[in-house]
């Protein structure tokens, strides 16, 4: 089906008095089509927690938007898989509590520090977990990450990272350009590269990378969230495929490239891919 539907137009014979008449085409409101992948990888158990909320309530996604969330529990602490899962419950209660005739960002962001401090008490600062998680309602869309998950958009042939990592590679990368001689490796190689600087359940946690005005959608957008089980090791051209197809076939292909490399410490994995139709 393409991307409008249109009418069939009748002709009636008439007077120059009574021209012609075409009916006017229809556009089609647009559609929302998922899919999800999870796999634990080398891993002793899964720590990964994701949830989907209204993806097939019609009623419910008009009214109040559709909700993803993915959340990778911190396999070095204690605790991962609890503390993923209740980062989940609390970031769900967080989008059937928004306002939209609120400011959004501010909600979430206000609502993400809430979890937060809500794990960092349960567990004593003894676990935690990232987070990507994004909002569609109508055509825009809202996102937030905290840690080293990540959230991508394909338009057209070209694949993007909306957010930024949150890890010392980034810092390591910014104390490169002070350098005389620019060396990309360099920070790379670093034994501290993939340490986080932030991430859900640290106390006081302050960074929050999120969209600060909602993104206009187009027809033919699909957005991947996914834990860095996925993002950390497929390229953008394996990432660019997987998310040109149809949801659920994009996501078999993510495990297929993900379980092809054969990684000896592949980290659990998780994505929900979303196409904007």
């Amino acid at each position: 089906m393409g991307m409008l539907d249109r009418l069939f137009r009748r002709q009636r014979r008439v007077t120059e008095e009574n021209p012609t008449m075409e009916r006017p085409q229809e556009r089609r409101a647009p559609a929302l089509r998922l899919g999800n992948v999870q796999g634990v990888g080398q891993r002793d158990r899964q720590e990964d927690s994701f949830a989907v909320l209204n993806a097939s309530n019609a009623q419910e996604l008009e009214r109040r938007g559709l909700f993803a969330v993915v959340c990778d529990g911190m396999g070095g602490m204690e605790d991962g898989k609890d503390a993923s899962e209740a980062a989940i419950d609390g970031f769900l209660q967080l989008f059937q509590s928004l306002l939209d005739e609120g400011d959004v960002p501010q909600q979430l962001r206000e609502g993400t520090l809430a979890v937060s401090d809500g794990i960092f008490q349960r567990f004593a600062g003894r676990s935690g977990t990232t987070v990507v998680a994004v909002r569609i309602f109508h055509e825009t869309l809202h996102w937030l990450s905290v840690g080293d998950s990540a959230v991508f958009l394909k338009r057209g042939e070209g694949v993007f990272q909306l957010n930024e990592e949150q890890t010392c590679l980034n810092d390591l990368y910014r104390q490169e350009l002070q350098e005389d001689v620019i060396q990309k490796s360099r920070a790379e190689e670093n034994e501290d590269a993939r340490r986080l600087t932030a991430f859900v359940g640290m106390q006081n946690l302050e960074a929050v990378d999120q969209s600060l005005r909602p993104w206009r959608l187009k027809r033919g957008d699909a957005i991947l969230l996914c834990s860095d089980g996925i993002s950390g090791i497929l390229s953008p051209a394996e990432l660019r495929e997987a998310m040109s197809l149809p949801p659920d076939e994009g996501c078999r292909l993510l495990e297929t490239f993900v379980e092809e490399k054969r990684l000896p410490g592949q980290d659990n994995y998780t994505g929900i891919l979303i196409l904007y139709q």
